[in-house]
């Protein structure tokens, strides 16, 4: 079914490692050119058109309008314009951040509004974004409810080219509603970076995924919003699919390092250097974890304790010390493998000085009296043989139950399947009832109100909700 151990001492190569220098967490993406025949105009920003000309362009925004409505549009914009001409700036957009209206959230505006003045003032809101005369951050969009922004931007811009990813979000959701909210992650990136849809890049698509979560939001449509833009011509060069985005594959040697801050930069150079010898010989899953002893555990612990040690030759007291708190890990539990991390360090000594006789003019500045002894590292067999020992006492404990293991997922993920499909079938507010339970599917009326995704609750005897849950994660995560 398809769903969605010795450290042996090496000698040194003849030639100087390659040491690649970091990289950034995204790789460089070049933005696309537009598709020819995409049937839509680059974005005109109107940051620094006159009020006189927003003004005029906000009756064209409505569709087929009455002359009350039109009037009502173009009085909405005006009092945003004349509220936002209060502050300084050569633009909207620096008039709109001097207002301090994207620290204030949901209570952007002037102070003391009432409802109904409010409410005109976020109709305002909306034309002035669909004109593309203010940029808001993330944070503000998220907080803000802004019915129907989303449509009448999408109608005014590029209406073509949304109409398409519209289209390829349908085939590839399933469902109108995730569709809806991916074609609204897209809409949202569009209006806070102002580039057309075509030339929003991975970079784009990693901003607003961090202001999401930032928010304490989830980022469930984003893997959809992805694949649609890939589907009509965006993100070119980039990953089939947003989780292969995220993954960075195999890291340096210089990359590793580099994960942990090391004070002292010719330090870094030599761990460098090492690692980069030592990756010939090892696996990849063994070189990441002996760079984690040697910086995360090792160099860096020593730094943090002894502020400015920039020698590998180190004194009896600093070894001792540090070799004490090895031992125990940060919550005062015994660490299990404080001998590999040992012998690590020790290989890690014995190996520059075997390299200094070798290579001299590049490592005999860094060979050093190793700190740990043979005593030191006299119980790593044991340590090994214990904790093998466990692993098998583990395996011992838990066969019985897998069985019952694999029993309790299966029934999860029936039921999960059976909700899902009833939550599909049933209109908002409706309920339902799956294996004697009763649900009721949340939201309103497509008309009234934007679902984000299949959420239901379940209903006690007295027919209160629980706490909701959303149903396509559930099936997901079951499966």
């Amino acid at each position: 079914m398809t769903r969605h151990g010795r450290i042996a001492r090496t000698s040194t190569s003849v030639g100087h490692p390659a040491v690649p220098g970091s990289s950034p967490l995204l790789p460089p993406s070049t933005p696309p050119a537009p598709a020819p025949g995409h049937g839509d105009a680059p974005l005109p920003s109107r940051a620094g058109a006159s009020r006189a000309e927003l003004v005029g362009l906000v009756g064209g925004l409505l569709v087929a309008p009455t002359v009350a409505q039109h009037n009502r549009q173009q009085a909405a914009a005006g009092l945003v314009l004349d509220w936002l001409e209060a502050f300084p700036g050569g633009d909207w957009q620096d008039r709109w951040i001097l207002s301090g209206s994207e620290e204030a959230g949901s209570g952007w505006g002037p102070s003391g509004l009432s409802p109904g003045r409010r409410a005109r003032f976020t109709a305002g809101m909306c034309a002035l974004l669909a004109l593309r005369a203010v940029r808001p951050s993330y944070r503000w969009l998220f907080a803000s409810r802004l019915l129907g922004a989303y449509d009448t931007y999408r109608r005014h811009n590029q209406a073509a080219m949304f109409g398409r990813l519209h289209r390829q979000l349908a085939e590839r959701g399933g469902c109108e509603e995730y569709a809806g909210d991916a074609l609204n992650v897209v809409t949202r990136m569009v209006i806070v970076t102002g580039k057309d849809l075509l030339d929003l890049d991975l970079a784009d698509i990693a901003d607003y995924a961090q202001a999401r979560r930032a928010g304490g939001r989830p980022v469930a449509s984003l893997p959809l919003a992805y694949q649609g833009l890939r589907a009509v011509g965006a993100l070119t060069g980039a990953p089939a699919t947003l989780a292969q985005s995220r993954c960075l594959g195999r890291l340096t040697p210089a990359e590793l390092v580099d994960r942990h801050p090391v004070a002292d930069r010719a330090v870094r150079d030599v761990l460098v250097h090492y690692l980069t010898e030592r990756a010939a010989v090892l696996d990849y899953g063994s070189l990441v974890n002996q760079a984690h002893m040697l910086v995360a555990l090792f160099w860096t612990d020593l730094e943090r304790h002894h502020p400015g040690i920039s020698s590998l030759n180190l004194p009896d007291d600093v070894a001792q010390a540090w070799k004490q708190r090895i031992h125990v890990l940060h919550d005062g539990r015994p660490r299990l493998n404080c001998h590999a991390v040992l012998l690590a360090v020790r290989c890690f000594y014995l190996d520059l000085q075997q390299w200094s006789l070798d290579d001299p003019a590049r490592w005999a500045r860094w060979a050093a009296p190793c700190p740990i002894r043979e005593v030191d590292v006299r119980g790593y067999t044991k340590e090994a043989r214990l904790r093998q020992a466990r692993m098998q006492q583990r395996t011992r404990t838990l066969a019985p139950v897998l069985p019952q293991l694999v029993a309790a997922a299966e029934e999860r993920a029936r039921l999960s399947r059976l909700v899902l499909q009833a939550t599909r079938a049933a209109a908002p507010g409706e309920q339902f009832t799956v294996e004697e339970i009763r649900y009721r599917r949340t939201g309103r009326d497509h008309r009234h109100w934007r679902p984000t995704a299949l959420f239901v609750a379940t209903l006690d005897d007295h027919g209160d909700p629980g706490p909701r849950f959303d149903a396509e994660r559930e099936e997901d995560n079951a499966f």
